[in-house]
């Protein structure tokens, strides 16, 4: 069987914006049932991109888990509002690869009414660069072209 492309234009990504957040000290859970859970706090910072832009609330954590193969892999929820006041709750996920950055799926929550309900729609993905105490995220949204 031969399989053809039912689109013939490839989606692209485009870009959402680059968020830059400290973090807090890391608290240990230890062993649980998948690996070794450790708890990261998100404390703040700032988000910024062509058509949203904002800070990130001191309100969320990164729930990460370093599996039984060693990969880290991150499981954040945490609060962002846009400089004109709308907020923005943010679920992301995504393994750790071998140059140490972590690729994420985003997935976005806010208002049905208003100027970014269109986050709700989006399928979003990100590459997480971490510092010392601090994480930065470039953030796409996968497109279609007509």
């Amino acid at each position: 069987m031969i399989l053809t492309k039912l689109f013939a234009a490839t989606p692209s990504l485009s870009f959402l914006y680059t968020l830059n957040c400290t973090l807090g000290e890391s608290l240990a859970v230890g062993n649980v049932p998948n690996g070794n859970r450790v708890v990261i706090p998100i404390t703040g910072g700032v988000f910024a991109g062509p058509k949203i832009s904002g800070k990130v609330l001191n309100l969320g954590a990164d729930w990460g888990l370093i599996d039984n193969n060693g990969t880290f892999s991150a499981d954040t929820r945490y609060h962002l509002v846009t400089d004109d006041g709308t907020n923005i709750f943010i679920r992301t996920s995504g393994p750790a690869q071998k140059n140490g950055n972590i690729h994420l799926r985003l997935q976005y929550e806010t208002s049905t009414v208003g100027k970014y309900s269109w986050l709700n729609d989006v399928i979003a993905v990100g590459i997480l660069k971490a510092g010392n105490g601090y994480v930065v995220i470039d953030a796409y949204e996968l497109t279609s072209l007509a």
